[in-house]
């Protein structure tokens, strides 16, 4: 039994985290600890009291006690026939006092002040025979290990008795013993009043500790959690790079034959249709281009290629290309102003294709609608994608920026889209945002109408 609870604990131990190991193990140091104290204060005072009670003793009724006793040393008369009454009389203002025994030199009783039937007992306690040897004896017991307890009268609500034994020396001659029983009741328990008061203020600044200690190393192992979910992103980048090299290796001959053979149908065909289909075709596949470069942007960031082009040209192309690629019961509609910008093409089509399609599978199945709109304040230019989807969960919000954080099936989503998005976005010296309420969730980037004046 207690081998497989030790077992049970053991393989507790090792699967939880280094952080809380050092928690635990502190916590129960500190909790011996404080058991050890509370019962060192125990005897610490209990023995302080003992030593005292003793110098007291001693100093107050020595005298006395040999002055009394004088008469009977002198005569050799400390016998059960001496009338011990004046020596008794003497210790009768003595507090707490329950009762006196007189014993000869060989331990025999030969008087009892008050409990008159000890005197037909034996005693062979420990501090009868210490007396014995002419040395002081003091010491505190429970009632139930007091030899004579059950003889003791004037014990009533008596929980611990102080037992005294004074050897009676003349002339370096033990002559007797005296043995002094005193109700120690109200000492033992004003210490543990004391133990009771260490032992709340020390607990209470016990869990003082422990609270702090526990703010501290939940702190550490938050920041051990974020730095191995970091380290295990960089991982992942690291072989998100080496694979989008690859692939940009392995497909740069095929997309650049395909545009070539846009190119040529460009260049043979004078009929809309077929020359609106080829551009199509050069768009897209330049698409296929940016998106294989933004995604190398995970391992090596490339600089931003920056030019001057029409904002509602750009929007009205991607609009146009995207709509063949998303559910006939989603309506795109769009809002912005003809105006020229100075940025990278590529990465403001790459940040909002990633838009509309969350947003295109944030709608699903159902009938919505998606608006996309740009607002020029100079310096800044303002293009946000809104739909009436089912929305972000609200305990997911502060990660979603985050590599290879997806809400999508496995399988339908990297989880690179948004973070792309957001580093191509201050690649631009922008920022992105996002805002939701309970009818539309709109994902947007600010960035300057101007890269070079930003």
């Amino acid at each position: 039994m207690i081998k497989n609870i030790i077992g049970r604990l053991a393989y507790f131990f090792d699967r939880i985290s280094l952080t809380q190991k050092f928690l635990i193990t502190t916590v129960t140091i500190v909790f011996g600890l404080l058991f050890i104290m509370n019962i060192m204060i125990y005897q610490d005072f209990k023995n302080f009291i003992i030593k005292s009670e003793q110098e007291s003793f001693d100093a107050k009724f020595r005298n006395i006690l040999v002055s009394k006793t004088s008469l009977y040393v002198y005569r050799n008369l400390w016998n059960e026939y001496i009338d011990f009454s004046t020596l008794f009389n003497s210790l009768d203002f003595e507090p707490e006092l329950i009762d006196i025994v007189v014993y000869d030199n060989k331990g025999k009783r030969l008087a009892v002040k008050n409990s008159k039937q000890l005197l037909s007992l034996n005693n062979e306690s420990d501090g009868l025979k210490i007396a014995l040897k002419g040395e002081n004896f003091y010491e505190i017991k429970h009632i139930d290990k007091v030899e004579s307890a059950h003889y003791l009268m004037n014990i009533k609500n008596v929980e611990y008795v102080q037992e005294i034994y004074i050897p009676v020396v003349f002339s370096g001659e033990i002559k007797g013993v005296m043995e002094v029983y005193k109700n120690a009741t109200n000492v033992i328990h004003n210490i543990n009043h004391v133990r009771v008061r260490a032992s709340i203020f020390t607990l209470l600044g016990f869990i003082a500790y422990i609270f702090m200690l526990y703010l501290v190393v939940k702190k550490i192992e938050e920041r051990e959690i974020a730095l191995n979910e970091k380290v295990n992103q960089l991982e992942k980048i690291s072989l998100l790079g080496q694979f989008a090299s690859k692939m940009a290796h392995e497909l740069g001959t095929p997309i650049h034959v395909i545009l070539g053979n846009a190119d040529l149908l460009l260049e043979m065909y004078e009929d809309e249709f077929v020359k609106e289909r080829a551009e199509s075709i050069v768009r897209q596949t330049s698409k296929m281009k940016t998106i294989i470069k933004n995604y190398l942007y995970a391992s090596k960031k490339p600089d931003p290629n920056i030019e001057e082009f029409n904002l509602k040209v750009l929007i009205e192309n991607l609009i146009q290309d995207i709509s063949f690629t998303i559910s006939d019961n989603i309506k795109i509609t769009y809002s912005t102003s003809d105006y020229d910008i100075v940025s990278d093409r590529g990465f403001i089509e790459q940040i909002l294709f990633n838009f509309i399609k969350n947003s295109a599978d944030s709608i699903g199945a159902d009938n919505g609608q998606i608006e996309v709109k740009s607002i020029i304040k100079k310096p800044i230019v303002d293009i946000s994608v809104t739909d009436n989807g089912k929305g972000v969960p609200k305990e997911v919000i502060d990660k979603i920026f985050n590599p290879f954080f997806s809400t999508k099936k496995t399988g339908k989503g990297t989880g690179l889209g948004l973070s792309v998005c957001k580093e191509l976005a201050e690649a631009l010296k922008g920022e992105i945002y996002f805002e939701s309420n309970n009818k539309n969730t709109t994902f947007g980037i600010r960035i300057p109408v101007n890269y070079y004046e930003a």
